[in-house]
């Protein structure tokens, strides 16, 4: 048992280790979790300190900050302790998923799947990463791993209490582990569960009631119908399922432009086969009741995903890889193929369907750890970061900034800022022209930053809108080029009084 573990550890360790970019800042919403941090450690309670008003901040949970602050308390605010802990998250979810997979096939099968977990392109990526994501995977393949072991209710309930309160998405883990602890040990356990982690979150559901924002809210402040959104939600995700285990190809063979029907068709086949595996896994899994949780736990997920009105695939899944993994072994295990393939050569079944699942696994995350992709995606930020240089630098013009991510402008100058991402608090309407000049106004905006493709296939940004609109408010004053670079700063002038929404600002004086 100690040198599978510890090779399994120090795969997953390394593999995310490899990925990590140690001087790498917080990104996106990892710079707002690390906000939240700072602001714990300075004694600013729960608010987003890089807002100009400084208000209480209710739409990231406290785990993850709370982890971080703990950690810069201990090692100094930094970038590189926070990769640590996110790597050494990693490798205790690894070992975690590799316990659980002993307890449903064979060892040597486990450990070829522990493997396939490691290496794995999505799960070592984020494992070094400044996100709330390592965190998560640890407690919630703890969650599993003592649910599969007949841990108490009690016991369970806190796993998921914290759980939850670092992703919240972890409701369709805590509705997979109250059915399967329901159907083996009764309505009674479960219930239990279900007080104790009510308990414990109880809290944080109030501070978001009084603070305003939930996230009940915004799951039901889509634009699109309910009926619109489960289809589209559904095609997103079944498509997606696969990439989790060989690597992007299906969502970059759906995001090339111009793309023919025999590329459509080929991807319509790949998505079909694997799925059906992969669901007819599930299938088999769900009957045995140590393996029940592997079917249940990803479609009580996909049952929350298909109504949440905002699609990221990247981030929802990576916690699923281990149960997609499952399901890849015992579907492959079920099939007729594998069965007369193995037959008189004394090699168990979900053993060689292991050894294929890592077969797939293995071309694309070997070449993404070979080639460090997420060190090459992180490369590509210079020209955000030499902005926001600019912009601290710009010590003559105080003021606020406005941009998409506020948190990661914040963490890089110092300076409070305004996302504009919507102008609604449960809405996803993008902000208008008159919006954002109402903001600039009221909060004497310095400057806005502008970064345009950071974002596959984005929209055009309400920035680059109000920049079209009110051009006579604004003047450029940092670029890469002449023309509109992928991130450009300007400056910007206000009116004296702040302008009605639904009157045109006058010129900046």
């Amino acid at each position: 048992m100690i040198l599978p573990a510890a090779t399994i550890a120090a795969i997953a360790g390394l593999a995310a280790a490899r990925h990590a970019t140690w001087s790498a800042p917080p990104r996106y919403d990892g710079a707002g979790y690390a906000v939240l941090a700072r602001a714990i450690l300075e004694g600013e309670g729960y608010r987003a300190i890089d807002h100009p008003d400084r208000p209480r901040h209710a739409h990231f949970p406290p785990g993850y900050p709370l982890l971080l602050a703990a950690t810069w308390r201990v090692a100094g605010v930094s970038a590189p302790a926070a990769h640590a802990v996110s790597i050494a998250c990693t490798i205790g979810a690894t070992l975690a998923a590799w316990l659980w997979f002993l307890g449903m096939m064979p060892r040597h099968a486990a450990f070829l799947l522990s493997i396939a977990l490691a290496i794995n392109w999505q799960w070592a990526r984020t494992g070094g990463a400044i996100q709330s994501e390592p965190l998560y995977m640890l407690l919630g393949q703890l969650a599993i791993l003592f649910a599969s072991r007949g841990a108490g209710p009690g016991v369970l309930g806190a796993l998921l209490a914290f759980g939850f309160l670092t992703r919240q998405i972890a409701i369709g883990l805590f509705l997979a582990i109250f059915i399967d602890l329901a159907l083996r040990r009764g309505r009674r356990s479960a219930f239990l569960l279900a007080a104790t982690a009510a308990l414990l979150v109880s809290p944080w559901l109030i501070w978001q009631a009084r603070v305003g924002q939930t996230q009940a809210a915004l799951a039901v402040a889509g634009a699109d119908p309910w009926s619109d959104r489960l289809v589209s939600q559904l095609a997103f995700y079944l498509r997606r399922l696969p990439d989790q285990i060989t690597g992007p190809f299906v969502e970059v063979a759906t995001t090339l432009a111009g793309r023919s029907w025999r590329l459509d068709m080929a991807v319509g086949l790949w998505v079909g086969l694997s799925a059906g595996v992969v669901g007819f896994g599930w299938k088999r899994a769900y009957v045995r009741p140590q393996r029940r949780l592997a079917a249940l736990v990803p479609l009580s997920t996909l049952l929350i995903l298909l109504v949440w009105p905002f699609t990221e695939a990247g981030r929802f899944l990576i916690p699923m890889i281990p149960c997609l993994l499952v399901g890849g072994v015992e579907g492959l295990a079920g099939s007729r193929w594998v069965v007369r393939c193995v037959r008189g050569l004394g090699v168990r079944r979900r053993t060689v369907a292991a050894l294929i699942v890592l077969g797939m696994t293995l071309p694309y995350s070997s070449y993404s750890l070979i080639r460090a992709r997420a060190r090459a995606v992180e490369a590509d930020q210079r020209d955000y970061d030499a902005a926001c240089a600019y912009v601290a630098s710009r010590l003559d013009r105080p003021g606020p900034v406005l941009s998409r991510h506020p948190g990661e402008v914040f963490w890089m100058t110092g300076r409070t800022g305004l996302a504009v991402a919507s102008t609604e608090r449960s809405g996803d309407r993008d902000a208008d022209p008159l919006a954002i000049a109402s903001m600039v106004d009221q909060y004497r905006v310095a400057f806005l930053l502008i970064d345009r493709r950071r974002y596959q296939n984005a929209p055009v940004s309400p920035l680059t809108r109000y920049v079209d609109r009110f051009p006579d408010r604004v003047e450029k004053v940092w670029s890469r080029d002449a023309d509109r670079s992928s991130v450009e700063v300007y400056e910007v002038g206000w009116t004296k009084p702040t302008p009605d929404r639904n009157q045109r600002p006058s010129p900046a004086d």
